[in-house]
């Protein structure tokens, strides 16, 4: 009985392999791109990523995004305990990308490199209840280590309500008595 339960496990888990997305080639920016962009539709991540989502995405954000996120984690923290019974900030909503509601699905498009930054097109489709609003946001990476990493979001979006300017932007705290 142990061995046909060997033989089950080790065939499930090779058919999982065999659909698993491929290893990330931190070398290449598309790549980064891409598997960050599928980690996030795939976590689901609204409002700032939460700590199993952080443990995940951190690996694809260079130190000085980590550690924008992780302050804004502390803003929101520090304004819940001020403010129990108002809405925090970085609470809802895709802060990755133009659209609240954040794409269904994306297509990395053109990767220009400069040096040691990179910037990367993502084409972001979202189609909910007969509507679509498609939009290219843009990835900026630099390399860190030999490794390239996301640095920020250039939010494309341009219809009423849209992200506007850049994620890290978006993570600066507004002053609050």
């Amino acid at each position: 009985m142990k061995s046909l339960l060997a033989a089950v496990f080790s065939s499930l888990a090779l058919s999982f392999l065999a659909f698993a997305e491929p290893p990330v080639d931190h070398g290449n920016p598309e790549s980064v791109a891409r598997a960050f962009y599928s980690e996030l539709r795939r976590l689901g991540v609204l409002g700032l990523p939460g700590e199993g989502q952080w443990a995940i995405l951190e690996p694809f954000c260079s130190g000085t995004l980590g550690g924008a996120l992780e302050r804004a984690v502390g803003e929101q923290e520090a304004f819940i305990r001020r403010h129990p019974d108002e809405k925090p900030p970085w609470i809802e909503g895709d802060l990755f990308s133009s659209l609240f509601e954040g794409p269904r699905q994306f297509q990395i498009g053109l990767v220009e490199i400069r040096g040691e930054t990179a910037e990367v097109a993502v084409d972001c489709t979202h189609t909910e209840g007969g509507e679509t609003v498609t939009w290219r946001d843009t990835l900026i990476l630099v390399k860190e280590e030999g490794k390239w990493l996301i640095d920020d979001v250039s939010y494309g979006g341009t219809w009423d309500f849209a992200n506007s300017g850049t994620l890290k932007e978006a993570l600066v705290p507004e002053v609050v008595e």
